[in-house]
């Protein structure tokens, strides 16, 4: 096999070739282990949203969206929700356009059920769905089972023609979770990423994607500040 070449700091055309790789259907998890790397991921996507036009879903799961979006605007960006289509599961703090709220289920297939319906209604031919704060969700699942069915429903949304569906999770949450679900995630996603700090950097990390085949690397560094001067 050929090997792979040396992570290099990468550019704003690589990071929009890598959410272009995303598959319509499939499904992304991004495991951030970085200080600030979800809301930067966040920043990222919201920016390429109003660049390309594809609209932008974001799934705020018990008020994570508002704490992210704070955290950018006191480091003085910020994230421009306004005009952002949120569903809410649980929580009471607002951010973006929320058009649906979701109570909290303890049953997974409730709450999926509520949820699907919600995204059925959607007016969008495609879009981008981005998940924040599933962690917190997995907390509340009682035992193995539940989060088990919860892990298989997610599952469900593979081979959705209409969205890229991105799951942004707090990797060192999950992994003190009694029951670790990230390898189960792992499995049935179409591509999974790593965030850490490397310095003034966040390395990004493919553990599962075709950007990896095609681009011949296995990770690439990218500098927050850049990611803000790019659309700032």
């Amino acid at each position: 096999m050929m090997e792979l070449e040396k992570p290099v700091l990468t550019t704003m055309d690589d990071m929009e070739k890598l959410i272009n790789h995303i598959a319509t259907g499939g499904l992304t998890v991004v495991e951030n282990s970085a200080a600030l790397g979800a809301e930067f991921t966040l920043y990222f996507f919201r920016a390429f949203s109003e660049k390309s036009g594809m609209p932008l879903l974001i799934e705020d799961i018990f008020d994570t969206l508002p704490v992210y979006e704070t955290h950018l605007e006191l480091m003085g960006f910020p994230l421009g929700m306004k005009g952002v289509d949120v569903i809410k599961v649980g929580g009471s703090q607002e951010a973006g356009r929320v058009i649906s709220r979701i109570e909290f289920e303890e049953d997974p297939n409730v709450y999926q059920g509520k949820l699907e319906r919600e995204l059925e209604k959607l007016p969008y031919k495609r879009y981008i769905h981005i998940v924040l704060g599933l962690e917190r969700l997995l907390v509340f699942q009682k035992g193995i089972y539940n989060t088990y069915t919860l892990l298989n429903l997610i599952r469900r949304k593979l081979g959705n023609g209409r969205s890229k569906n991105v799951y942004i999770i707090e990797r060192p949450v999950v992994e003190k979770l009694e029951f670790n679900p990230l390898p189960f995630l792992e499995d049935i996603a179409t591509s999974v990423v790593q965030l850490r700090d490397e310095e003034e950097l966040v390395r990004i990390r493919f553990r599962k994607s075709l950007f990896t085949l095609l681009a011949r690397k296995n990770s690439i560094l990218v500098s927050p500040r850049e990611i803000i001067r790019w659309w700032g």
